[in-house]
């Protein structure tokens, strides 16, 4: 079956959810015993449709928690019916706590600080909240320091453990086609765990991998992987062969006609023909979210089935070589 979206406009994205189907299966049967399948599903599932893509998934007994950018997306998915786990990967501001206990969203918990504001929210509406712990590990971007950082956050979390409980804790790689960069982030990660266990804080669940460290270094699968871009696409530069290519982008040829030799095309001459060639016009441009860098190397779109050259670009509109 398949998903249509935007079906008035001059383009279509296709969803072929019977292939993220089997691209699912294919992932769950490559993750170890006992390691979950996250699906990430922020800015709007990649672009191919939050809400669908997590309804399709949902129908998996084997997948317990989504993973997105925000609470705003986290509010859209408990509105839409999504009644798994939902963990919120990015920060979370104060004024977004409300909501998010609102929704029974994970939280996850970036900073000192965080969890006494958290836990107040979490009595004004008698109602305890799940969080996962962000740890630094190399990415620098948020997360809390192993070490000294993280014994004043067990700190707060004990003085907050009736309204505040932590099911997991997670990292991020920083460079995840790197083995050595990739080890050392997963050894602190490590670490940072054996101190909140150690402290007496469960660790339920333990995560760091994404799509492509899961490709390439199936080791650090833990307690579960988050994959995003390998639900809709193989590894770009090393490809496994098992995974399905889901989505096409699908739009219509408003014109074709004959140019010549020296025409120009698009604005300020950006393209000049160098021999006589016929050229289609494409209801899409950047405006749509065509990359420019793809018409600069001329990449190609199928027109009838057949490769054709990007030629030049407008914002709404483009031409192909259709000779």
């Amino acid at each position: 079956m398949n998903t249509t979206y935007g079906v008035l406009n001059n383009s279509s994205l296709i969803v072929d959810t019977d292939k993220l189907r089997e691209n699912v299966r294919t992932i769950l049967r490559s993750l170890p015993a006992g390691t979950k399948l996250i699906p990430v599903v922020k800015d709007d599932a990649y672009g191919m449709g939050m809400v669908g893509v997590a309804r399709t998934l949902s129908a998996f007994p084997e997948i317990g928690c989504f993973a997105v950018a925000n609470v705003s997306e986290g509010v859209t998915l408990r509105r839409e019916g999504i009644r798994q786990d939902i963990l919120i990967m990015g920060s979370t501001l104060p004024f977004q706590y409300a909501p998010a206990v609102e929704c029974d969203l994970t939280v996850t918990v970036s900073r000192l600080g965080m969890v006494p504001e958290l836990a107040e929210v979490c009595k004004a509406q008698s109602k305890p909240l799940n969080v996962q712990i962000k740890l630094e590990t190399g990415m620098h971007r948020i997360g809390v320091e192993p070490g000294e950082e993280l014994a004043a956050l067990i700190g707060e979390l004990k003085a907050a453990q009736e309204w505040v409980h932590v099911t997991g804790a997670f990292s991020h790689f920083a460079w995840p086609g790197n083995a050595e960069v990739c080890e050392a982030q997963y050894k602190k990660l490590l670490a940072g765990a054996e101190q909140l266990k150690a402290a007496g804080i469960p660790v339920p669940m333990c995560h760091i991998s994404a799509s492509e460290s899961s490709e390439l270094f199936p080791q650090y699968a833990l307690d579960a992987v988050r994959i995003g871009r390998r639900l809709y696409m193989d590894h770009p530069k090393k490809p496994l062969g098992n995974i399905q290519e889901v989505v096409s982008w699908r739009s219509y040829l408003t014109n074709v006609k004959q140019r010549h030799a020296g025409d120009s095309l698009a604005y300020f001459g950006k393209y000049v023909l160098d021999k006589d060639t016929v050229v289609a016009t494409v209801g899409v441009g950047y405006g749509d979210g065509l990359n420019e860098k793809l018409v600069a190397c001329h990449a190609p779109v199928l027109v009838g089935g057949k490769r054709c050259p990007l030629l030049a670009c407008c914002m709404d509109q483009c031409f192909v070589d259709v000779t």
